[in-house]
């Protein structure tokens, strides 16, 4: 994408180019439609938005009791309704808390078991996602955007396996340009994002800069070639603030590709 704020034909461009390219993924795979996890906040909000115009959309709802925000997943509910989506809600505690039991953590050097049982949720979701589509021909859609790309900020083989990215290519910043376009409440616009990884887990919080902030650095760094120490400067920030968000990209390269194979030229 050009510049980060975008003119109203730029948006309406980004409508009309990310609805045809799911139509053209789903006739070329001869799919029945698309699968999308709807959490209740912008990103999934606006992938249905587009997706349930043009293609079959079914949306599966998957909560964590006591984690999951209960206006979440009533947002969720009132969208999936207001677009004349099915919708399916299912609970992963069941599933999550079977796969924490079964693994045998006394033969191994627990590290940062935070982050690795949080890990367990996005993929047991992946899991439904692709039970419920293999069992009705459909695609999974994901519901990552540019900036949580860049960063790695996904679960690998969790929230980031999926068949398509229909926003991959929009900053956050932008994707809540679009959904104000596209008509998407108010109450799912202004919430604070969050991957629901723990009670009270948002991204900014754990991420530790506001994605407008992120946003302008990666910006500058992936879209200008801005370096580092020249990036810093034009935004008046620490350049440790920008290494560490170079560093983030980086170190996240293997999360944007897909795995690669030893090539043994015989």
């Amino acid at each position: 994408m050009g510049k980060m704020d975008l003119t109203r034909d730029q948006l309406k461009y980004c409508k009309e180019t990310i609805e045809s390219a799911i139509l053209s993924f789903v006739d070329v795979s001869h799919a029945k439609g698309v699968v999308v996890a709807l959490s209740g906040g912008i990103d999934s909000a606006v992938v249905l938005k587009l997706a349930s115009a043009v293609v079959d959309s079914h949306v599966l709802i998957m909560p964590e009791v006591d984690v999951t925000e209960q206006v979440d997943i009533r947002d969720a509910i009132d969208l999936s309704c207001s677009l004349g989506v099915n919708y399916s809600i299912i609970e992963i505690d069941e599933v999550a808390n079977s796969v924490k039991k079964g693994f045998p953590w006394v033969e191994f050097d627990e590290g940062d078991k935070k982050l690795s049982l949080a890990n367990i949720k996005p993929r047991v979701r992946m899991v439904f996602n692709y039970l419920l589509a293999n069992l009705e021909g459909r695609l999974v859609l994901g519901t990552s955007n540019k900036t949580e790309l860049l960063l790695g900020y996904l679960t690998k083989f969790g929230d980031g396996g999926c068949d398509f990215e229909p926003i991959g290519d929009l900053y956050k910043t932008q994707v809540r340009q679009l959904a104000k376009y596209l008509g998407v409440p108010e109450s799912i616009i202004e919430k604070k994002p969050s991957a629901g990884l723990w009670k009270g887990q948002t991204d900014e919080g754990e991420l530790g800069v506001v994605y407008d902030l992120i946003d302008k650095i990666l910006y500058l760094l992936s879209e200008c070639n801005y370096s580092v120490e020249k990036t810093a400067i034009e935004l008046d920030l620490s350049i440790d603030l920008v290494r560490s968000i170079c560093s983030r990209v980086d170190g996240s390269k293997h999360k944007r590709m897909m795995p690669e194979v030893v090539e043994l030229n015989l």
